[in-house]
């Protein structure tokens, strides 16, 4: 499919749903209004400003108290197009299909809309539904899958609600959608792997503090809507030996990546050839890279409108860098806060095979990334391995960016040759 028309069908207009006929006896005597009552969703981020409407989610209409019900609904679907309602005060709810569970492997939305019914008149009112669980991803980068053989990560409340993932989930587990309940202004990721040095424990502490406001506003607390990304990669330890490095980013309302302050605990020495710190013996470790191997210069964050995102200076967005051992990888990896802008990032994967830019798209000798910004009138060269300089041109990007709103991270993973790595991100923001 050509990206101009994905494109086109990113616009979501919102609809009130109709059906079946008003039983108008049973308020014989009663002064009444009329009430019509759509249903959208809304995206976590205040930057998704596009909303959706949906049919398939219950809708129950509840008295001034919010407890005593007057009507319900199994879907918007089998609602009438107009309501009878008598006068007064009421309380719309809406939710997705069936109850939220501790942890879902879909997003779960709900809520509320108050209401007034005035004598002969028609009330419209719109149910918008927030995500009410917490989303929770772990990323595996190659290196982590290359020297751990088994691994355990758990998220841990405070309470027995705990979040795990293991290797049986796979290199790219699914994201869950986890319901924290209130109160919960901290998370502990607990991390037990195994490598060629044996067992290695860490363990991090994730604060709502250092994320961006949610739905409701700035809280100390995790709430529905919040994103937590949770990144794992080799390190190597003061000791020599390789263990587990943990990164991590919330996004809240204001749909910018925040990297999170953690405290990776070092759980001992770990002696290579055993299953537990401080103990046993065998190979010497392999050697680490050297950290001034490579060099990235990353930009200033750029914001543009979307009207400039076509003629803005693309070279604002230029990321250079030079690996003394020669490029081995040059990945690419874009968080947006627009989930259209997702989609069709997606949509481009289908279309030029390699250009994965959701998953991670390797840039080195990837003719594919040169055709796919060609077909958008843009010019990229890419790096061959064990070259030692290059520009990656993220402004050649900003035409593309400028269809949707949003912020959009360009997460950059530079690899040489002998396995030194760096990492950094471009933030670009268009706004409307």
């Amino acid at each position: 499919m050509k990206l101009n028309k994905i494109f086109l069908g990113c616009a979501a207009a919102m609809a009130l749903a109709s059906c079946v006929s008003e039983d108008v006896s049973k308020l014989a005597g009663q002064d009444t209004g009329r009430l019509e009552v759509g249903v959208e969703t809304q995206m976590p981020l205040k930057t998704r400003a596009e909303v959706y409407t949906v049919t398939n989610f219950p809708v129950t209409i509840y008295q001034e108290d919010g407890t005593t019900k007057v009507e319900s609904y199994d879907a918007v679907s089998a609602m009438p197009e107009k309501i009878l309602l008598p006068t007064g005060n009421y309380v719309l709810e809406a939710h997705t299909p069936g109850v939220m569970e501790t942890i879902m492997t879909a997003p779960y939305y709900k809520g509320t809309e108050t209401s007034t019914i005035i004598k002969d008149a028609t009330t419209q009112s719109t149910i918008t539904c927030k995500q009410a669980n917490t989303a929770v991803t772990v990323n595996y980068d190659q290196d982590f899958l290359d020297l751990f053989t088994s691994w355990t990560i758990t998220f841990d409340d405070g309470t027995d609600n705990a979040l795990s993932f293991t290797n049986e989930d796979g290199t790219t587990p699914a994201t869950l959608y986890w319901d924290l309940g209130e109160g919960v202004d901290k998370l502990t990721v607990n991390f037990r792997g195994t490598n060629r040095d044996g067992t290695i424990t860490a363990n991090m502490t994730l604060t709502k503090s250092q994320a961006t406001e949610t739905y409701d506003g700035q809280s100390v607390n995790f709430a529905g809507g919040d994103a937590i990304v949770v990144n794992f990669t080799p390190t190597e330890a003061t000791t020599g030996y390789v263990t587990v490095g943990i990164t991590a980013s919330i996004f809240g309302l204001d749909a910018e990546e925040v990297p999170v302050t953690v405290e990776v605990v070092d759980n001992g020495t770990f002696q290579p050839g055993t299953d537990e710190p401080g103990t046993g013996s065998g190979d010497d470790p392999q050697p680490g890279g050297d950290d001034n191997a490579i060099v990235l210069t990353l930009p200033a964050p750029v914001t543009l409108s979307a009207d400039e995102s076509a003629t803005a200076d693309p070279s604002s967005g230029d990321v250079a860098m030079t690996a003394t051992k020669g490029l081995k990888s040059v990945q690419v990896k874009v968080l947006s806060s627009s989930d259209e802008m997702m989609e069709q990032l997606a949509a481009v994967a289908d279309e030029y095979p390699g250009v994965d830019l959701v998953n991670g798209c390797e840039v080195v000798g990837n003719q594919n990334l040169v055709a796919f910004l060609g077909s958008l009138g843009k010019e990229i060269t890419v790096p061959a391995q064990g070259d030692t300089e290059y520009t990656f041109p993220v402004g050649q990007f900003y035409l593309f960016l400028g269809i949707l709103p949003g912020t959009h991270n360009f997460v950059m993973t530079v690899t040489d040759m002998e396995g030194t790595q760096k990492s950094g991100t471009v933030q670009v923001t268009i706004t409307e």
